[in-house]
């Protein structure tokens, strides 16, 4: 009797993979996975996503640690921050791509602006003429945060302490132009696109693009949990090739609008498409009638910006150190930096990528 014909084992899997739950924070910087998202690249994979909007970096981090999501939008140092319990109790994370690369911006209140704080030269100058008299405070949004260590970096450019001369807050990137537009902040060094919804409100001036800051610096990356590649493998790669696919189509300059478009609707991050476009597109506005070119503002895949590199590891953990932050980091060998930022996972996902990525319907 011939063998019975049995189906394909690639399809059995697809149907038989769970619910993939992915956190994100609303930032014009996790378009990769929402143009994934919405252009079927998940589905055409056999994949069930769902995205889990998060106030905040706090919410993700917690969520991780207790295996409430399966994958998240973060920050590249919180991989390094969970897996080796900085201030948070240790569970193993990983990541097998960027999500994007740039992406933020330092505003100043038009209080300082008034005052002839227009960089960080003229701000420490600022600081000095009032030390002993007024303090001013600036945010960030996560103490492991590139945002944190840009705004640290450009405060000492100007000659001023960060830990003495200023005060520093954490808050949530929804919450900056607002805090700063009700007196409670000075200033903040925050993701898009919050910094261009500040501006276009007349909130504050934007005094530097971290493109400016610390070029091709690494921002934001897709992190899982170690457990999440050692039992679901096929759908961890799955997830990644759909990434690398929307990121390249996310830097298309014709697809721009689109995207601006899509993210600033209610389902995602339900704020003015001007907004988006700001540094989507541009020409980005400063505020005051200023303006720059936007072409580097925020970048997804250009300049092989997915991959994550021993490099780009090595910028993380230097920069938790260079700001005190890493005093219980271990000594970071090779093999270690290769098992939080996995470069093989991404090249293994790549053999999977297509060439074409269908259009927005």
């Amino acid at each position: 009797m011939p063998a019975t014909k049995k189906k394909p084992a690639k399809a059995a899997r697809a149907r038989s993979f769970r619910r993939i739950t992915i956190g994100y924070v609303p930032l014009t910087d996790c378009a990769p996975l929402i143009a994934a998202h919405e252009l079927g690249l998940f589905v055409r994979r056999g994949l069930d996503v769902r995205l889990s909007r998060e106030a905040g970096w706090a919410s993700v981090r917690e969520k991780m640690l207790h295996g409430e999501l399966d994958a998240a939008h973060a920050p590249a140092s919180m991989v390094i921050e969970i897996s080796h319990g900085l201030d948070v109790t240790p569970v193993s994370c990983l990541t097998g791509m960027m999500l994007a690369h740039h992406g933020n911006a330092i505003a100043l209140s038009n209080e300082l602006i008034e005052l002839g704080a227009t960089d960080a030269t003229s701000f420490g100058e600022v600081v000095r003429k009032h030390r002993g008299r007024r303090r001013f405070k600036f945010a960030g949004v996560l103490r492991y945060s590139s945002q944190h260590y840009l705004m640290r970096k450009w405060l000492r450019s100007g000659g001023i302490d960060p830990d003495h001369d200023v005060d520093l807050a954490i808050v949530p990137p929804p919450l900056v132009a607002d805090c700063m537009e009700q007196g409670h902040l000075d200033g903040y060094c925050v993701a898009e696109p919050w910094t261009s919804v500040g501006l276009l409100r007349g909130v504050g001036r934007c005094v530097a693009l971290s493109s400016e800051l610390d070029p091709m610096h690494p921002e934001k990356i897709f992190m899982v949990r170690s457990e999440f590649e050692l039992d679901r493998h096929e759908e961890h790669l799955g997830l990644l090739s759909a990434l690398i696919e929307a990121a390249r189509w996310c830097d298309k300059p014709s697809n721009r609008p689109s995207l601006a478009a899509l993210m600033a609707s209610r389902s995602y991050l339900g704020v003015p498409v001007e907004a988006m476009r700001n540094a989507l597109i541009g020409p980005y506005q400063l505020g005051g009638r200023r303006s720059t070119d936007a072409r580097d503002a925020i970048v997804f895949s250009r300049n092989d910006a997915s991959r994550p590199t021993d490099a780009k590891a090595r910028w993380v953990i230097d920069e938790i150190r260079a700001h005190g932050l890493g005093r219980d980091l271990p000594q970071m060998t090779r093999e270690r930096v290769r098992a939080l930022f996995r470069e093989d996972l991404y090249e293994e996902a790549l053999t999977a990528v297509s060439p074409v990525v269908p259009a927005l319907s």
